[in-house]
């Protein structure tokens, strides 16, 4: 084996060995069940007239039920990813549990989304602690939480495992919105659900 070919080998399972993998979710089953903490559309005015009339941020608290396996959240700016989402058609076994997409997806009885718009308009979803919150402002572009979207048009979705989540003493977390757009406000749609143990 070449030294160049062992060089580029390691250098890949380095790479390998950096990449955080993201907690599986739970697949369904009768003892875990999905619990809707956020399902809203926010309105996120400009940031020209966020001191005047509009709100260019917004935070709101969130608390995870008791017997928290892991929850899970979906943001899309602008009206795009929103259609995206409702067009999704969800086959016969999975409708007979939920009728969302997301839910689903997260649950882990359907194995993709597959949505493709990726919307048009611009915002930012924060997930923080409470002694992060103060410091949650769209002047301070160097904030950072355990977990940022900064300034993106993307759709997300993502699971987190509640072992791994910073969460306040009594089960809380906080979720900032931010649209930092000068010129334009946007709407943006937040679905955050639990995904609990039922109790024996």
């Amino acid at each position: 084996m070449s030294a160049f070919l062992t060089i580029v080998i390691a250098a890949g399972l380095t790479l390998l060995n950096s990449c955080q993998k993201e907690p599986e979710p739970v697949i369904y089953n009768d003892y875990v069940v999905p619990y809707q903490i956020v399902e809203e559309t926010f309105r996120l005015g400009a940031r020209s007239t966020a001191f005047i009339s509009n709100k260019s941020i917004i935070t709101r608290t969130i608390k995870l039920p008791p017997r928290t396996v892991y929850w899970a959240y979906w943001m899309g700016a602008g009206p795009e990813p929103v259609d995206a989402l409702a067009k999704i058609v969800l086959p016969a076994a999975a409708a007979r549990l939920t009728k969302d997409p997301f839910v689903a997806y997260a649950w882990g009885i359907i194995s993709a989304l597959n949505l493709t718009e990726i919307g048009k308009s611009n915002a930012d979803i924060f997930f923080m602690t409470k002694d992060q919150e103060p410091n949650f402002s769209f002047n301070n572009s160097d904030f950072q939480s355990f977990i940022s979207k900064p300034q993106t048009k993307n759709i997300h979705d993502k699971y987190i495992d509640i072992l791994d989540t910073p969460y306040d003493t009594d089960n809380t977390i906080v979720m900032g919105l931010r649209n930092q757009n000068y010129g334009a406000g946007v709407d943006v749609k937040v679905k955050v659900w639990a995904f609990v143990v039922k109790p024996l």
